[in-house]
């Protein structure tokens, strides 16, 4: 039988004792770890992965508030809530904090266990009739999302938007992710990754008349973040002998077989890397709030505009911003006459520790705003913020059954 790894946060000694001595006692349960408090707790999070939270409704730092905070940053977790009387109001708390189930202590030993395993179980059958969902969808489109980040402005962050994103897509909504760096001058994706590339881009252009799934996997870089990267060339002077079929048949063999596939791109438009505009399916300009790179973002949507690049492809996308800055972000859209799509906030010395480690923020840092910031992106590329809301209701009629 599959172990349900359990992480308890209690801070009250003799119900963290109740509940060890029970669950030491069950076979296929895992004790992950133990908190004292919800700080504590949220820490532990990405080092426990836990299947389910055990949490006291009274624990420093208040259950139901870090109840709430998992829910949103760690979905697939199952919460159990721990009280010590039922009261309408704490079972409202419950349900709208994203509890699947709640317990009034003292309980018995087969009532903490068959919470455990029935939570488990409801979730685990969400996931399958998820995975069964994207699986249709997936056959009626046979292909996966083509996002593009672009700029014609050096230095605005594209491979940092890139990075950051494909780590953020794979890590929330456990898809498969593959990163592909066309910077095929000065591809710096590997080098934000900490990753040594054994294989580039030109390797799979050597092989493509024979390129299939398995060869396609064979060349790409995995990362233990659970996305694959495509890397660009150790040698700027290779990209001569790549051009715009070849790039065309690479995205294609990836969407056959990734849910997501992030393009890091050059800050030019030439020819060879045209296919990375047709096929996208959302291509983010990202800017950042000073002249020269808004006066080039502006020069750029014209050129894509004069092409009949579809408008309802470009989503912009606001980097380094800052409150205190000159230039607002409502006169970013005013003067490209263009809603923000996403706003990553300024976070000099966060984003300088991720690229100086090669860690991406979002897994360096995860709970700071930068961080939340791409979680929203996530959420709105992904569509995931309707499933909340689905989600919400269904943990309301689980807590009440």
């Amino acid at each position: 039988m599959e172990h349900i790894k359990v992480l308890i946060v209690e801070d009250d000694p003799e119900k963290r004792s109740t509940v060890l001595n029970i669950l030491s006692n069950v076979e296929y349960i895992t004790l992950t770890g133990e908190a004292g408090s919800a700080e504590e707790a949220l820490e532990m999070l990405d080092r426990a992965i836990p299947d389910v939270m055990l949490i006291g409704a009274y624990v420093p730092g208040d259950g139901y508030k870090l109840a709430e905070k998992v829910t949103g940053s760690s979905p697939w977790v199952s919460i159990i809530m721990i009280e010590e009387d039922l009261r309408e109001e704490t079972m409202r708390k419950a349900i709208f904090a994203g509890a699947k189930d709640m317990l009034i202590y003292p309980f018995s030993p087969s009532k903490l266990v068959d919470s455990i395993y029935r939570t488990y179980q409801l979730e685990r059958k969400k996931q399958v009739i998820h995975r069964d969902k994207t699986s249709v969808l997936k056959k009626k489109s046979q292909k996966g999302q083509v996002i593009t980040v672009f700029s014609t402005k050096g230095g605005v962050g594209r491979t940092f938007i890139a990075t950051n994103l494909a780590v953020s897509l794979a890590q929330h909504t456990r898809e498969k992710v593959v990163l592909v760096d066309l910077d095929l001058d000065f591809g710096n994706a590997a080098l934000a990754l900490n990753i040594i590339p054994r294989y580039t881009i030109t390797d799979v252009v050597n092989d493509i008349r024979n390129l299939d799934h398995d060869l396609m996997e064979s060349y790409l870089i995995p990362h233990r973040s659970g996305i694959k990267v495509l890397a660009a060339n150790a040698q700027p002077q290779m990209a001569e002998f790549i051009n715009a079929e070849h790039i065309e048949i690479i995205i294609k063999v990836l969407q056959s077989f990734f849910d997501y596939v992030v393009v890091d791109m050059p800050a030019r438009f030439y020819e060879a890397i045209d296919s990375a505009f047709q096929e996208a399916d959302l291509l983010l300009l990202v800017t950042t709030q000073d002249v020269a790179a808004i006066r080039n973002i502006k020069a750029c949507m014209v050129s894509l505009n004069s092409l009949n690049y579809p408008r309802q492809k470009i989503k912009l996308l606001l980097n380094r911003a800052e409150s205190r800055s000159d230039i607002k972000t409502r006169d970013v859209e005013t003067t490209l006459n263009y809603n923000l799509y996403a706003i990553i906030p300024e976070e000099h010395k966060l984003v300088s520790s991720s690229l100086n480690k090669g860690i991406p923020v979002v897994l360096l840092y995860p709970r700071a705003k930068i961080s939340r910031s791409f979680l929203d992106l996530t959420r709105k590329i992904s569509g995931s913020s309707q499933e909340k809301v689905i989600e919400k209701s269904e943990n309301a009629v689980e807590a009440v059954e």
